[in-house]
């Protein structure tokens, strides 16, 4: 169902660079906790692509702060971290579907996959009448539109993140 860090990160000192997009600087990155509307669960959530965490910043920043991209890097080199890769398939939509509906005990460091679109409420609330399946529901979602997100799930994945710098997104 899912894959391990070791089809992933096969190089050793693996160093990856990653962006989080917010309303202020983030020196020292928190597992948001409660929150209902993320793909992957509670969790401290980046990505590769910078223009995906520019975007992210400025819409946390509509209401209060200013738009701001903080960069880290990665040590993907942890052995003992369980991080969890999932590719744009029917595994992936379950395991968002689950988590979007709070219904899941997952026990992973770090989940790794793609960003599911806006649209995802409409079409869980769909797969839920039973009005769409899976297939239909993964056409729906457009995953392959946005950018891989990664979740750190757990305080011992965060040690394996560092702070780079941050800087305003115009």
């Amino acid at each position: 169902m899912k894959n391990t860090h070791t089809s992933r990160f096969m190089k050793s000192n693996t160093k990856v660079i990653l962006y989080h997009g917010s309303n202020q600087a983030v020196y020292q990155p928190r597992i948001n906790k409660n929150v209902f509307t993320t793909d992957f669960g509670n969790g401290f959530y980046v990505t590769a692509n910078r223009r995906q965490a520019e975007k992210w910043a400025k819409r946390k920043a509509r209401y209060s702060g200013q738009p701001t991209l903080n960069r880290y890097v990665f040590d993907a080199d942890q052995p003992d971290l369980k991080i969890l890769v999932y590719q744009a398939d029917i595994d992936w939509i379950k395991f968002v579907i689950q988590n979007r509906m709070n219904n899941i005990k997952d026990n992973s460091d770090i989940v790794i996959g793609p960003t599911a679109d806006g649209k995802l409420f409409s079409v869980v609330n769909c797969w839920k009448h039973g009005n769409l399946d899976l297939d239909e529901a993964l056409l729906k979602l457009k995953p392959s539109v946005y950018s891989e997100q990664y979740c750190f799930k757990t305080e011992r994945a965060l040690k394996a993140l560092t702070f780079i710098d941050k800087e305003l997104v115009r």
